[in-house]
């Protein structure tokens, strides 16, 4: 048996050992960087406060800048409110909600005098506290002036999209509600409202078919839209030339993987024979598409072999881009290249306007879209966190500087992630740490038009402003 000097010393060596864990966890969670040292107010929202949790998404067409994110409604919100139209008597589901509970109240005699009421019903309802809903979409627009007037509000709870023309000319706002869940070969269409003149005035569009489940809806014109939907049939690349109203439809499978039938037949037999070593194997097929002017998008679709849920991570099979060309009184024309390398998964959430550069992050790695070549181009990989590989959950790109926001594993994880920031001046040659507060966090919107500060929402003295942090 050790004699007691030797205990002494291995339980010395222990607690050494447990103190240098301990030492290491604790390194690897304390944020790097430093706050952003200098801000300044460059505007404010001339209206309510939009939510602390609302995810607020920031549109630029030109000098003109639009705002959209959500609001809990309470008394104090009215008169902002009342500044700019109510949409919700525009769309007729919403009228005819709004109406109906009008007349329980009133029958109830909660509010006799809006019984038959003929002023604005929506303003009405919220003046009295009445409304089915206290969520409400706000829509802010402004001109580089720094000032963002409230432009009209719309109930709901799951937000509204932005979709716009080359331009901004014109401009689509996709309300929460199902107008229409698709006749024959047209996809679902959800409430519309049209703007021609940048956001300014609203009118309710019964023709125009936008919304889920339509993925990555892009207008070439503003007649030539294009988008994918996950259809029964099978993946569709959707077209329209009449600005979204009538869509046409095209099977991908039947352009880009003509031999589907015979590899899947193979593919089945052969998954019979490995179902005792992995399980039951499936295959399967991801989908992007990307607009590159104004005829011409281009998209790519890998075919993989996923195993069941637990097992390792989907093996690649084989990738293919497929370019499309759309014509006048014609079915777009199809030019496929088989065997291309392995892409980035489109991000699902990301609106796409024509001219814009087009970026995607898959794991660490930046990826920037060659519009000439039709190939992706590895720009950067996301910086090591205290030792530990990190992953970007989320990044801005701007003419002048690149933000990520990075995940990575420590030594306690507790279902927790060490969450970094990082910005580029170099195009992800080098980057630098910065930190922000959760009240920064909370409000960020994104890079300022010339990509080279942080903007974010914080309250001063009972108004929204917008703060600007350079990156320097």
């Amino acid at each position: 048996m050790p004699g007691p000097k030797t205990i002494r010393l291995l339980a010395a060596g222990l607690a050494i050992a447990a103190a240098g864990v301990l030492a290491w966890g604790i390194y690897q969670i304390i944020p790097m960087g430093e706050p952003l040292p200098r801000s300044e107010i460059v505007g404010e929202l001339n209206g309510p406060a939009l939510a602390s949790y609302s995810r607020v998404a920031i549109h630029r067409y030109g000098e003109r800048q639009l705002l959209t994110g959500q609001l809990l409604v309470t008394a104090r919100d009215i008169d902002g409110l009342a500044q700019a139209p109510v949409l919700d008597t525009q769309v007729p589901s919403l009228k005819e909600r709004l109406q109906q509970q009008r007349v329980r109240l009133a029958q109830a005699g909660a509010i006799t005098t809006l019984a038959h009421g003929t002023g604005d019903l929506a303003l009405a309802m919220l003046q009295t506290g009445r409304s089915t809903t206290d969520a409400r979409n706000l829509i802010y627009g402004g001109r580089g002036t720094g000032v963002f007037d409230l432009l009209g509000s719309i109930s709901g709870d799951t937000g509204v999209t932005l979709i716009g023309a080359p331009g901004g000319q014109p401009l689509f706002l996709v309300a929460g509600t199902l107008r229409s869940p698709g006749e024959g070969d047209q996809p679902a269409a959800w409430d519309a409202l049209r703007s021609d003149d940048l956001g300014t005035t609203w009118t309710y569009d019964p023709e125009v078919t936008l919304g889920v489940p339509q993925q990555h809806t892009t207008f070439l014109t503003d007649r030539l839209a294009i988008a994918l939907e996950h259809h029964e049939t099978g993946v569709r690349l959707l077209y329209s030339c009449d600005g979204a109203r009538r869509w046409s439809a095209t099977l991908l499978k039947e352009q880009v993987w003509p031999d589907s039938a015979a590899f899947e037949r193979k593919f089945a037999a052969s998954a019979e024979r490995d179902r005792e070593a992995y399980g039951e194997g499936q295959l399967g097929y991801g989908w992007s598409l990307y607009p590159l002017d104004d005829r011409r998008a281009v998209g790519w679709s890998w075919r993989t072999r996923v195993r069941p849920e637990g097992q390792e991570a989907p093996e690649l099979i084989e990738t293919r881009r497929f370019e499309v060309q759309f014509q006048e009184d014609a079915s777009p024309a199809f030019r496929v290249t088989p065997e291309v390398p392995r892409v980035p998964e489109q991000a699902a959430q990301v609106l796409l306007t024509r001219d814009e550069p087009v970026f995607e992050t898959e794991g660490g790695a930046i990826y920037q879209l060659d519009k000439a070549g039709l190939s992706w181009v590895k720009r950067s990989t996301s910086p090591d966190v205290r030792g530990a590989r990190s992953w970007i959950g989320q990044a801005w790109f701007g003419r002048n500087a690149w933000v990520i926001k990075t995940y990575a594993d420590h030594l306690f994880p507790d279902n927790e992630y060490t969450k970094t920031y990082f910005y580029s001046r170099d195009k992800g040659r080098s980057w630098r740490p910065f930190q922000l507060s959760y009240e920064q966090e909370r409000g960020l919107l994104g890079l300022d038009q010339t990509g080279d500060a942080l903007l974010t929402l914080a309250e001063r003295g009972g108004k929204t402003v917008i703060q600007r942090y350079p990156l320097d």
